[in-house]
């Protein structure tokens, strides 16, 4: 492996490579960590390094336009070490340097529905070119590399769990129970970090490119096939990676920027021969459905709370929800949505205070400490639950709500665009216009409606909806963003409403590929980690793939006899490799 960091390197320096991974987050290191060791060189180009850099962080700047920009928000729901997220302005909360969004996230991840890869008719423009079955592969194979247990969410899940929930509140029908898993390092409480993904990615074949901010991409005269990369940092560095094949990793709001920033063989963006590009952006929309009373908080949290797997070997905790069932969504043209728990501890929560004795006492070591010596009972009733039933530890709680996801309904006139404004390496800053429609709105309420008649089949105290839900007036939720931006160049069969084919390969550029959810052409309410990983190593088959088709072309159309010297000056200089990796 070797690193690059254009900072220090000559101006006007020029690579060659066979694989361009333009991002180094989840999406472009599961590629690489896939194509390690093969006879594929792969370069990962990156605008930030293995260190922090919050200087980089200015060139994330979008202009906000539409009523979402001015609208109520909620935050996104960070605590702790990381409520400093919740004030990063919308689709501005994206992460410059190897590991990307993973620096900052709680790892929490699962699959996506059968329903929502479906075509469905009460969501015009839905329906993925891949089925769910095609993806379980992948989808196993990106929960190994997240260290996560099955890819199993919904009831299905009660019979490889330790002590299942002792009240099954839901069937099929109305609401069914949802399972978040939580992807740490191996062996650690730590969130997965794919920074240090990108460390173990130690093999010959694999470089990278660091704090190398991309520009533009460029193709060969007719705009067909892709040629290279430009790169720019703030030192006056700058260069130009050639590679057949470039991979677009960057993200939802950067994908769309970079292709429409490139010069198309039509003027317009690269890519975007129909105007496709930026379009059908979707997130996940966040908002507060309901809260629970404070009597109840104690017997709610008990069911609503972690639950692990029945082999004691296994570290793998599953936090429980629920989601509207796809028998409810097809019978009142609902969009898929879910909701989770969410605690706010008590400033005398005994196992808040013992996690700070643990670490780094600080001045309030006295009160954690008395915090801790008069709850003898609730730690040793959390020693009962974690260790002999594997379920979460019970907390003591100031406060309990249900926060909900919501998919969206495709949109082309939710978008990203270019603006006028420029960022200093002069490159147009996004221009995002996201909208967020009735039928997002009508389906959390729906979800709420149903969980409050859920609670009291279940003889659980009424929860307490909040006015929007009450009073059915779209106008005054609070929403937020969740930093998951996506479809903004979906995948598709029809070139007048997608920007991918089903393999991710830009329609009528051959050799550009994109990964990350910005391919989604649906976005499902789970968070997209899973799903983005899932088809980043479905792609680097697809690459492997690629690469031995393109040689053995190559080979086809050279004479019979012995290649002459320039032919075989010339099959080397194109780097592909012709042998089954």
């Amino acid at each position: 492996m070797a690193i690059r960091d254009l900072r220090t390197a000559p101006a006007g320096l020029v690579l060659h490579t066979d694989v361009a991974v333009i991002g180094g987050g989840p999406a472009g290191l599961a590629i690489a960590r896939e194509l390690c060791g093969t006879r594929i060189r792969v370069t990962v180009v990156d605008s930030g390094g293995f260190e922090d850099d919050r200087a980089l962080d200015s060139l994330n700047t979008v202009e906000r336009v539409g009523a979402q920009a001015t609208g109520q928000t909620l935050g996104r729901g960070y605590s702790g070490s990381l409520a400093w997220l919740n004030a990063i302005p919308a689709f501005e909360l994206r992460h410059r340097g190897l590991g990307g969004s993973t620096r900052t996230w709680i790892g929490k991840c699962a699959a996506f529905d059968e329903i929502d890869l479906e075509k469905r008719r009460w969501v015009p423009a839905s329906g993925w070119p891949i089925s769910h079955g095609q993806l379980m592969p992948y989808l196993d194979r990106a929960a190994e590399l997240l260290n996560l247990g099955p890819n199993v969410y919904d009831h299905q899940l009660y019979g490889l769990l330790r002590s299942p929930p002792d009240r099954d509140m839901f069937g099929d029908d109305r609401l069914r129970p949802f399972f978040w898993q939580f992807s740490h390092e191996p062996g650690s409480s730590e969130p997965m970090r794919f920074k240090q993904v990108a460390r173990r990615a130690d093999a010959h074949n694999i470089d990278f490119l660091t704090h190398a901010t991309v520009t533009r991409i460029d193709t060969d005269e007719g705009g067909g096939r892709v040629r290279s990369v430009t790169v720019r940092n703030d030192h006056g560095g700058h260069a130009v990676v050639h590679a057949p094949m470039i991979v677009l990793c960057a993200g939802g709001i950067e994908n769309p920027r970079i292709l429409l920033a490139s010069p198309g063989a039509r003027g317009g963006g690269l890519g975007n021969q129909h105007g496709v590009v930026g379009r059908y952006l979707a997130d996940h929309p966040r908002a507060m459905i309901a809260s629970v009373p404070d009597r109840a908080i104690t017997e709610v949290s008990r069911i609503f709370t972690f639950y692990g797997l029945a082999d004691p070997a296994a570290p793998n905790f599953y936090l429980h929800g629920f989601s509207l069932s796809p028998t409810l969504q097809r019978s009142e043209g609902l969009l898929n949505c879910a909701a989770y728990p969410v605690q706010t501890l008590a400033q005398d929560d005994p196992w808040h205070a013992l996690r700070r004795l643990s670490g780094r006492p600080g001045k309030d070591m006295a009160a954690d400490l008395w915090h801790v010596l008069r709850s003898p009972g609730l730690i040793a009733a959390g020693a009962f639950e974690r260790l002999h039933r594997r379920r979460g530890l019970p907390r003591k709680a100031a406060a309990l709500r249900f926060d909900a996801l919501v998919e969206q309904r495709p949109n082309p006139q939710s978008r990203v665009t270019l603006s006028r404004h420029r960022d200093r390496h002069g490159v147009a800053i996004p221009r995002v216009d996201w909208r967020i429609g009735e039928h997002e709105v009508r389906s959390l309420c729906r979800l709420a409606e149903e969980m409050a008649a859920a609670f009291s089949r279940a003889g659980l105290p009424e929860p307490l909806l909040p006015d929007w839900v009450l009073q059915g007036n779209a106008q005054d939720v609070p929403l937020a963003d969740m930093a998951h931006p996506s479809g903004t160049t979906r995948m598709g069969t029809d070139v007048r409403s997608s920007v991918v084919d089903a393999n991710c390969m830009v329609h009528g550029v051959e050799g550009l590929f994109i990964a990350g959810s910005s391919v989604f052409p649906t976005s499902g309410h789970a968070n997209p980690t899973l799903m983005i990983v899932s088809l980043a190593l479905r792609l680097a088959d697809h690459l492997r793939a690629y690469v031995r088709t393109a040689g053995e072309q190559q080979e086809r159309t050279l004479p019979k006899r012995r290649a002459s010297g320039v032919q075989a000056r010339a099959l080397k200089g194109a780097n592909l490799s012709f042998q089954k990796p």
